[in-house]
């Protein structure tokens, strides 16, 4: 993992103690299966801890299986997963004693020469619940632990109160997350479980395509199992009538064994549907035995599918930056980008130049801690910039290939108001082809939100790069599910006022887009282009001097500074001391002064006198 920006969060659990952590990257780590390994990594954004010397994890797996009448693990090892490499650690089996670490069942002392570590107990040792317990000291300069998402409740760290340590949990810390340490081994059932750890489809999902079933089961009894059968039923919105198919496993299953389907070997075919469409398998594993378990999805899975055929007119990469980031990660995205995969900025740092609130409120709709994060389609997330960046986004630009949407067009109309500051927009969203479940807590359309920016055009090096300014949708969301043959419509308004100040003609984009809810993937997006000149109301008499407009700002290097304004007036501009560096009496409605006329960097105030109209005084910013 990658240690990249600081995140501090004190933590008030005495005046002498406190622990710290650093925001890491969660695809660092592999995926590996919960529940063997029962760790609870999620492939998601990691957080990595230092300010402990003992950190602990709590392993209950009687609640893995409440439905049964006996549940054990028998605990054959450890894994545990460092940040950086190097040092020594001492990891410990204990007893649970009333919800704390008991008595020592097994230890052992290894050197850190990799970031995944497994540790092997010398004795095999079978219970309910363990505790973990790693002896690890670590420091806000070099040596972590590695978290990553979850409530917090099973991960814990030494905490001292004065002369006393006890151990704290992440979840009363504050801190909804677990440590990357887990337990090696299996369970122990008193009864016969079958489990069905993967199912997938095969193949291209297209309308009249056919697709093999594969799928992983285990075991976990103690019994062979000679006649499992795993049932497929196929269902799809607007059809009443369910398609089944039996597979038999052609082998028995071994106890406490792995049995993988060997879709490439078997004649096995699902055919789908003709046409546009969602549609759902539930998958169903049984045998000679009946099960004893409640909890059911052990050997059931109801996987939801899409078949959709339209293409969405812009695919989206989405860059939360600092402003000195700008040039080194758009200097790696430029060779992907063409006229449907667009880049858009937001700087959520407010001591950035380009920064503001409605970009803050973009990256913490998302859940972000840190900059950089790149997120292309609303879902493939970049956690900072490392040297896998590029690797990273190629994989994400490859899953791209396969998007499809149930939207099949949209329109965009903006429309600004006679005589008023006032703009109002309507969208539309039209699925002509793709039939949808309309259901509650079934739809796609009512479980996403639409957004709508106004994004500016910003010089950076030589390329043009698109920069949030205002919001005029946000999250907002959708009564109506988009059945097939209808459209839906959402109108918005905003105002104008000071919005165009410094912006060029032609300068402004309004992006739109639909996007599965909690920051999920974006259906459909699509952009609209518009000359900010429309936003000048036509009557001069009606115009204060607000019509000025002042291009680049912050003006960079040797860039001239161009300014705008609706009639011609007087023009002078000060530095921060009040010392006039430069005055017309008469400005053209079209002025560019060069960079030459700025003698140092910093903030300068541009003021406009329109005669009796009134004056106006615009801030800029000189980068040198």
């Amino acid at each position: 993992m990658q240690k990249r920006y600081l995140l501090i969060l004190p933590l008030l659990f005495g005046l002498l103690f406190a622990i710290d952590c650093v925001s890491a990257d969660g695809r660092a780590i592999g995926e590996s299966s919960r529940e063997y390994d029962y760790h609870y990594h999620t492939a998601s954004n990691d957080l990595n801890f230092f300010g402990s010397n003992r950190w602990a994890v709590r392993f209950n797996f009687r609640a893995a299986y409440p439905g049964l009448s006996e549940v054990n693990f028998r605990a054959q090892g450890a894994r545990l997963w460092f940040p950086l490499i190097g040092g020594d650690v001492s990891a410990e089996l204990r007893a649970d004693a009333d919800g704390s670490p008991g008595e020592l069942l097994s230890s052992q002392n290894l050197n850190i020469t990799d970031n995944q570590m497994d540790v092997h107990f010398a004795t095999e040792h079978t219970a309910e619940t363990f505790w973990l317990m790693v002896d690890y000291s670590t420091n806000a300069t070099n040596r972590f632990v590695a978290a990553s998402t979850g409530g917090g409740t099973h991960s814990y760290y030494m905490n001292q109160v004065g002369n006393i340590q006890q151990l704290a949990s992440f979840a009363s810390a504050g801190f909804a997350c677990e440590l990357l340490f887990g337990l090696l081994g299996e369970f122990s059932l008193g009864d016969i479980d079958l489990e069905l750890c993967d199912f997938e489809l095969e193949g291209e999902l297209v309308p009249g395509g056919r697709v093999q079933p594969s799928f992983k089961i285990y075991n976990h009894s103690d019994t062979t199992i000679l006649n499992a059968n795993l049932r497929l039923t196929l269902s799809r919105p607007g059809f009443s009538q369910y398609d089944t198919l039996d597979v038999v496993i052609p082998q028995s299953l071994a106890p406490r064994d792995f049995y993988d389907f060997d879709f490439a070997a078997s004649d096995l075919m699902i055919n789908l549907p003709d046409a546009p469409t969602q549609f759902r398998i539930e998958a169903l594993l049984t045998s000679e035995y009946a099960e004893n378990d409640t909890l059911f999805a052990n050997n059931k899975k109801l996987c939801n599918y899409q078949i959709f055929v339209d293409e969405s007119p812009v695919n989206m990469i989405e860059n939360f930056i600092r402003d000195d980031e700008t040039t080194l990660i758009n200097s790696v995205q430029l060779d992907y980008l063409t006229d449907t995969l667009h880049a858009l900025e937001y700087y959520p740092i407010l001591s950035d130049p380009f920064a503001n609130l409605h970009a803050m409120r973009r990256y913490n709709w998302y859940g972000f801690n840190s900059v950089p994060r790149t997120v292309v389609a609303g879902t493939s997330r970049i956690v900072g910039f490392t040297d896998q960046y590029e690797s990273r986004l190629i994989d994400a630009l490859d899953e791209l290939e396969a998007y499809r949407s149930f939207i099949s067009s949209s329109t965009c109309r903006i429309e600004p108001v006679e005589n008023s500051e006032n703009v109002n927009v309507v969208l539309s969203f039209t699925n002509a082809n793709t039939k949808l479940y309309t259901g509650v807590g079934q739809s796609l359309m009512t479980a996403s939100r639409i957004f709508a920016g106004l994004f500016h055009k910003q010089d950076f090096d030589g390329r043009d790069s698109y920069v949030l300014s205002r919001w005029v949708a946000f999250a907002d969301t959708v009564s109506s599910s988009l059945s097939m043959g209808s459209t839906i419509t959402k109108a918005y308004s905003f105002i104008a006022s000071g919005l165009f100040d410094n912006a060029e003609e032609d300068a402004y984009r309004l992006y739109y887009w639909v996007q599965q809810e909690q920051g999920g993937r974006i259906y459909f997006a699509d952009f609209h282009d518009f000359d900010s000149m429309i936003f000048v109301s036509n009557e001069d008499e009606l115009l204060p001097p607000a019509a000025l407009r002042v291009y680049p700002n912050p003006l960079r290097g040797q860039e001239a500074l161009k300014i705008s304004l609706a009639r011609e007036a007087k023009l002078s501009i000060y530095n921060l001391r009040g010392q006039r560096i430069y005055s017309t009496d008469s400005c053209p409605k079209s002025l560019e002064l060069p960079a030459s006329l700025f003698p140092v960097s910093g903030i300068y105030f541009l003021r406009v006198d329109d005669g009796g109209r009134g004056t106006n005084t615009r801030k800029i910013s000189i980068i040198k």
